[in-house]
């Protein structure tokens, strides 16, 4: 059963500050999420002055690599449900003095989409919408014909060593990170809307990069 949106609102509230460390923490069992998260975004093919919609950015932690790809001519909208994370990525935004970057506080199935996007990245979210399939119907309509989706997030592993999945859960428990997190399959819903899809699988088969094209 996912967790209740508003106990996840919490979560990411009342962890905000310490997100950035975990995410170092995670790099000290072999978890590559900067890489991980570069490829995802590379999978969008954005150009300069593309806009782009990242959903669930929390603290902004993809901004850089974004911004190196859309330029100053381009838009980012970041959406995120805790109002503490979007905190600390407006700080992120204001030393780098970005000017084209907007924040959204919203509920990720209940956002509308304010404008046709070029591309739509979603990192760490779908374990907690077990609605995702009506999500990703949704961002399909709100992507520019040939834009873009690439979700970096996590499933139950095939070949990583269940003592290290259990400390990954530790790890991320803070997070709401459960097994139950794991066992959604976004992947078959975006075969459904999109086509020219991929789909990618490392660190054991636990994290997977999943994009697909705008029909």
């Amino acid at each position: 059963m996912a967790i209740a949106r508003d106990k996840v609102q919490d979560m990411y509230q009342s962890g905000a500050k310490h997100y950035d460390f975990t995410t170092i923490l995670f790099r000290l069992i072999g978890l590559r999420m900067s890489a991980y998260r570069s490829q995802a975004i590379r999978n969008l093919a954005l150009q300069r002055g593309d806009t782009v919609i990242e959903l669930g950015c929390g603290t902004g932690l993809n901004f850089p690599v974004l911004m190196e790809q859309i330029g100053t001519e381009g838009r980012l909208i970041g959406v995120d449900l805790a109002p503490g994370m979007l905190g600390i990525a407006q700080k992120r935004v204001d030393r780098f003095q970005w000017n084209n970057v907007e924040l959204i506080q919203s509920d990720i199935v209940a956002y509308d989409f304010p404008v046709l996007a070029n591309g739509v990245l979603a990192t760490g979210l779908f374990g907690y919408i077990p609605e995702y399939d009506h999500l990703i119907k949704t961002i399909s309509r709100s992507l520019v014909a040939g834009g873009r989706l690439s979700i970096l997030d996590g499933k139950q592993p095939e070949n990583l060593p269940s003592w290290l999945f259990r400390i990954v859960l530790k790890l991320g428990g803070p997070f709401g990170y459960t097994p139950e997190y794991f066992k959604v399959r976004p992947w078959e819903s975006v075969r459904r809307y999109f086509e020219k899809t991929s789909f990618e699988t490392m660190y054991g088969g636990m994290i997977y990069i999943l994009s697909g094209t705008a029909k």
